[in-house]
């Protein structure tokens, strides 16, 4: 005889269902992946740049591994340190006012031979990049100051079975960033 599965029908109906979906969306657990990136330096500003994917910094920890004469191998965690790769993948456009070139000019202003002072302070300082993650409402923003790109990655051809866009990839540095919800207040 089949088991009896009346006593789970008042979770699965719709409005049930609606509302763990509302909720968890609420909370952030699924959401749609919108975000969009201002950046700028000496020789202008960008906004709204549409990008194909960002990869934020995160944490990383670190551990031990330590063999005892009794027991197994012991693996400990010692310390929480950042992860601090910064990495933009932009869609290509073509023409002198182009995502590329912007960044292509920007990684060439930072190159000079004169050493970093007052250089950095002039040319490196000023320079900013802003991840906006989400819509108006709970939206958080990530504020990377004293920024440049630092490698530009070589722009890969190679044919694909189904349509993708034309993509390039930059890995950014920078010497520290802040975390803000939608009304500025600091978060990390």
């Amino acid at each position: 005889m089949p088991e009896d599965l009346s006593r789970y029908s008042n979770s699965l109906d719709g409005t049930n269902v609606n509302k763990l979906v509302d909720e968890i969306y609420k909370n952030g657990f699924i959401r749609h992946n919108r975000f969009e990136v201002d950046m700028g330096y000496n020789n202008g500003d960008l906004t709204a740049v549409p990008t194909f994917s960002v990869r934020l910094p995160g944490w990383d920890i670190a551990t031990v591994t330590e063999t005892g004469a009794v027991s197994s191998i012991k693996t400990f965690p010692f310390r929480k340190n950042w992860n601090q790769s910064l990495f933009i993948t932009f869609y290509m456009q073509f023409g002198q006012d182009s995502v590329f070139d912007f960044i292509n000019s920007w990684n060439n202003s930072v190159i000079l031979p004169e050493g970093p002072t007052p250089y950095y302070n002039d040319t490196v300082k000023p320079c900013y990049l802003k991840v906006k993650v989400g819509e108006n409402a709970r939206s958080l923003t990530w504020n990377f100051k004293e920024i440049y790109p630092r490698v530009l990655y070589p722009i890969e051809l190679k044919p694909v079975e189904d349509f993708s866009p034309f993509l390039f990839s930059v890995q950014f540095v920078y010497r520290y960033f802040d975390i803000e919800d939608e009304n500025g207040n600091l978060l990390g």
